[in-house]
């Protein structure tokens, strides 16, 4: 009984001390936390704030490369997608804008410095006018066709003359409208946006290669509609070169151009002034309305207009003079006109001096071709502006 009583307390012993084991584990467990806690604190008070800020300031920097890469990436999608699904492409515009559209025209020169002028280029069915003709037009085309902007727009063009001298060449172009046109005609299809795409072109090495054009030569201006048309078709325009003194034309009738303006398209030689004559036949039958209009270059410019008037239901006669070798003449009739009671004819003068004011002491001055045998029927005006005399008059 006693050995039973002595392991019963041993055994107990040993239960109260596993328990104490266990208890002083658990706080040291606990202290080692604690402890290991107060290091992070201490440490985190070592760094420096500018060191945490900065990681902080990088991570950001990061995300927001990584958003502005993104922005850019679906941007670029999106302006492909736009352009491939825009109007501009074939298949989504009207295809019938081209041929229902508004027209609208412009007319142009431009200057071609290595080339020299013949008679051939006043001939439009001549091999010369042809091929370089061709040429000027073919790049025309190939531009303004394929141009993202302008492409959609664009119908036709050629190249309708040439001018001796400096050799220079005249052409138009259409476009097609659609019914919302304002904005269009302010930017898209202005002179100015048209003219800087065709000189832009014009410097690149393969145009050269084919036809050099002086880049800043290249005009436009608005085109008349009627005019146009007349170019295009043949009808109502007659080239006149004028290789004589005088080519007269005893009606202004023209080959199916009874009911709308004729134009005449005069050029001569260097160093001459054109001179045009129209009159109306005595006693013979008169329109009741006739527009005359005269400009020194081949096309409807108002600021190189040379004459323009109407005729009332009465016979009269006009004389015209351009300051240079070229000279368009528009006549438009009212219907029904008979215009072969009208005449016209066309006069080289000498492009010397004729008319002014004279100043100064003394001088002199003469008519043109004076001591020659050659004088031609031209009016010339001098005004002599007198200096004061001792008597304080001023002559006029």
């Amino acid at each position: 009984m006693a050995e039973s009583g002595a392991t019963e307390t041993i055994e107990m012993t040993g239960h109260a001390g596993g328990e104490a084991d266990g208890e002083q584990r658990q706080h040291l467990l606990i202290g080692g936390r604690a402890e290991q806690q107060e290091n992070n604190r201490r440490w985190r008070s070592l760094i420096p704030n500018h060191l945490r800020n900065s990681a902080i300031c990088n991570n950001y920097k990061m995300w927001l490369l990584i958003v502005l890469i993104a922005a850019i990436v679906v941007t670029i999608i999106s302006v492909i997608l736009g352009i491939r699904y825009t109007s501009i492409d074939d298949e989504y515009i009207d295809p019938d804008l081209k041929i229902h559209g508004t027209p609208r025209y412009y007319i142009g020169s431009m200057k071609l410095p290595r080339c020299s002028f013949t008679t051939e280029l006043t001939v439009p069915q001549s091999k010369n006018f042809f091929s370089l003709s061709e040429a000027l037009n073919s790049m025309l085309k190939q531009l303004y066709s394929t141009s993202p902007a302008l492409g959609y727009y664009f119908v036709d063009s050629d190249v309708f003359s040439f001018s001796n001298g400096s050799l220079i060449a005249y052409y138009w172009l259409q476009f097609a409208l659609p019914k919302e046109q304002d904005l269009l005609l302010k930017y898209t299809l202005s002179i100015e946006v048209l003219v800087n795409i065709l000189r832009q072109h014009l410097h690149t090495a393969d145009v050269r290669k084919t036809v050099e054009v002086e880049p800043s030569s290249v005009t436009l201006h608005v085109a008349d509609e009627q005019y146009v048309q007349s170019l295009k078709t043949g009808k109502c325009v007659s080239r006149i070169l004028l290789e004589n003194n005088r080519q007269s034309f005893d009606s202004l009738d023209l080959v199916n151009c009874w009911k709308t303006s004729n134009y005449w398209l005069v050029q001569g030689e260097n160093g001459y002034f054109i001179k045009a004559s129209i009159l109306t036949r005595p006693g013979g039958p008169v329109c009741s309305g006739v527009d005359v209009a005269s400009y020194s270059t081949w096309f409807l410019d108002p600021e190189q207009t040379v004459s323009k008037f109407r005729q009332i239901g009465q016979s009269f006669k006009s004389e015209i003079i351009a300051s240079g070798n070229i000279l368009l003449v528009a006549f438009n009739p009212t219907a029904g006109c008979d215009r072969s009671q009208y005449s016209i004819s066309f006069l080289q003068v000498p492009a010397t001096e004729c008319g002014g004011v004279l100043g100064g002491t003394n001088g002199s001055f003469m008519s043109p071709q004076y001591s020659t045998d050659r004088q031609e029927d031209i009016s010339c005006i001098w005004n002599l502006k007198l200096q004061k005399t001792s008597l304080g008059c001023d002559w006029h």
